[in-house]
């Protein structure tokens, strides 16, 4: 076999020098690897000779053997001497089968010399190299174990401090729009009562005076100068929430004749996320965040040259690697500048896909057959940061921060929740406690909704009274709608439970009852009307199938209730126009509640000049 060495050919050497050269520790210098290369070569030419001469010897006569004849009785010097080539004797002397079974080791381990010269740490170099680079990451092993004990405390305490943040403005909104309702809804409860004591004809004037005095004595408990200056400010959001209703309510008269617009149904009250003292507070952290990793290393510093490092040593001496490093995972890694990163993310009030963020863009396309994974056995490695980085940081938002009532909190919450979900097992432990934190943050403010059932002519009697009913059942009805946002992420009898069962029967359908009469006709089908566009695309709509019908028979039945209401009043000739007008926006709730029955026979009760589209 020939060895080049620089670029120039040395010479040929056999296997004996093959295995001198491979087995024998290599020097450092060019120079010297030469000189010692030459040693070989003449230690392979010594033995070489030995050999020859062993041989011959063996060919000729043993020197310590006084015989003078050969078996056969012929003396030895008269026989003549023939010189037999090696190569000859093997192949006279052994079949050719045989021999070839010889030869095959021989090609065997020449092949794999061969292998092995292309092989990068077989290069005279590789040897320097490796030991440089292995020191190398050695230095980064220690300064990981060192970023992770104090720069780690440091992250955390960021950590803490952001989700303090965040509580305190989650919760100074709803505890503003809490004691804004409280106080509206005592003050008006009180009224009622006094209302419904003055017309209850078993009543007696005591009994009026009773609780006309109960909400003077109510009015004179927040009359303290402290009191009375919170009460005039939580007092003056609901009256600017009222003005910003009319104004819509009114512009969705002039487009289409009626208005679905209900006070609490739309997002009036919601405060906005981004308000100046929450985002300054913000900001000043996340700049805090970001001098963490200023002091480092450039190495160190960023995520992208951590991965090349890592990646390199796994993909050139993977074995050495593995062996060396198997107390750091990929988790322990990267994950500290994964949780610097989604310091940022803010799931309740912003939509962004982990694709447009720079961790993941570095570590997703990390292939794990080239890759540095020592310990980590899922070979998509980025799961296991968003279940142990992003899922706690969801999770502590939806049972801290989460605004259950607000249309857009809930739809961004539902995005995060789809997103993360993407990305790991169903069986996940971290995905089930969010499921269950979920559930249970959904039935808590389902308890907490309180609709009135109070009686229309008290209601028109008492000042605000319509207006807090409106409020409170346009509250409930865009909770039942957030719910229904959930309809891809939660099962469905879950679903169907809470807002079914719990909010639609339990506490709306009893309102809607409450205030149907021939004179509150317009509020009970627009009420309806809501209703059924909060459940579409779940329960309701061209897109549901009829299966689903029965389980909404209570709103059914109600309708159909509403329905022999105008047909009593058609029967007196009041209002004909509207009666009409209000039928025909019933005989619509039926269509897409899939009663094509009841609305062919509401069709021809009114005499409406329109087919049922089936």
């Amino acid at each position: 076999m020939e060895v080049v060495f620089n670029g120039e050919p040395l010479r040929s050497i056999g296997m004996n020098g093959l295995f001198h050269v491979f087995n024998c520790p290599m020097p450092q210098t060019d120079d010297d690897k030469k000189a010692s290369l030459d040693r070989y070569f003449n230690a392979y030419d010594e033995n070489v000779n030995s050999r020859n001469a062993r041989t011959f010897k063996k060919g000729v006569g043993n020197e310590r053997s006084h015989r003078t004849v050969s078996t056969s009785g012929i003396p030895l010097a008269s026989m003549p001497i023939v010189s037999v080539p090696c190569n000859s004797v093997v192949d006279d002397a052994l079949p050719d089968e045989l021999a070839k079974k010889l030869k095959e080791p021989y090609a065997k381990t020449d092949e794999n010399l061969t292998a092995s010269l292309a092989a990068p740490e077989s290069c005279p170099s590789a040897p320097v190299d490796k030991y440089v680079f292995m020191q190398k990451l050695s230095d980064i092993h220690s300064v990981f174990r060192y970023f992770m004990q104090e720069n780690g405390s440091l992250i955390k305490e960021i950590e803490d401090q952001m989700k303090e943040i965040n509580e305190r403005h989650a919760s100074a909104i709803l505890e503003r729009r809490t004691a804004a309702d409280d106080d509206e809804m005592v003050l008006v409860e009180a009224a009622v009562k006094a209302e419904m004591a003055a017309l209850n004809k078993q009543g007696n004037s005591n009994s009026a005076i009773a609780a006309s005095a109960a909400s003077s004595s109510i009015r004179q408990q927040t009359n303290q100068p402290v009191q009375r200056r919170e009460v005039e400010q939580r007092a003056a959001a609901p009256q600017k929430r009222r003005a910003r209703f009319e104004n819509k309510r009114a512009s969705a008269i002039e487009v289409d004749g009626y208005s679905l617009i209900i006070e609490g149904d739309s997002s009036t009250d919601e405060s906005d996320s981004e308000t100046p003292a929450y985002k300054e507070t913000r900001d000043r952290l996340l700049e805090c965040a970001d001098k963490i990793l200023s002091d480092a290393s450039v190495v160190y510093s960023q995520l992208s040259r951590v991965k090349t490092i890592f990646k390199r040593c796994a993909r050139d001496y993977p074995s050495a690697c593995r062996s060396s490093y198997k107390s750091l995972t990929v988790p322990s890694i990267y994950s500290p500048y994964v949780r610097l990163e989604l310091l940022r993310w803010d799931p309740l009030h912003q939509h962004v896909d982990f694709s447009d963020m720079n961790w993941h863009g570095l570590l997703f396309d990390y292939e794990i057959g080239n890759g540095f994974a020592p310990v980590c056995t899922d070979p998509n490695f980025v799961s296991e940061l968003v279940e142990y980085v992003a899922i706690p940081i969801l999770h502590h938002r939806i049972v801290r921060c989460w605004d259950i009532l607000s249309t857009r909190e809930t739809r961004n919450a539902v995005a995060a929740t789809s997103l993360v979900a993407s990305y790991v097992y169903s069986s996940s432990k971290a995905l089930a406690k969010l499921s269950v934190a979920l559930r249970a943050r959904l039935v808590e403010a389902i308890t907490a909704i309180s609709i009135p059932t109070w009686d229309p002519q008290v209601s028109k009697a008492v000042p605000n009274a319509p207006q807090v009913a409106a409020y409170r059942f346009g509250t409930s009805v865009r909770l039942m709608r957030n719910i229904c946002m959930w309809e891809d992420i939660m099962e469905l009898p879950v679903l169907e439970k809470l807002a079914l069962s719990d909010l639609l029967f339990g506490k709306v359908l009893p309102h809607v009852r409450s205030i149907a009469s021939e004179s509150n006709m317009h509020d009970a089908v627009t009420r309806t009307e809501m209703i059924v566009a909060s459940l579409s695309g779940v329960w309701t709509g061209p897109n549901v199938t009829r299966t689903h019908s029965p389980l909404l028979q209570p709103l059914v039945d109600c309708t159909l209730t509403l329905g022999s209401i105008l047909e009593k009043r058609l029967a007196s000739g009041l209002d004909d126009t509207e009666t009409t007008g209000l039928a025909r926006r019933l005989k619509k709730i039926l269509v897409e509640l899939h009663e094509h029955g009841h609305a062919g026979e509401i069709v021809r009760a009114f005499n409406l000049k329109e087919a049922v589209q089936i």
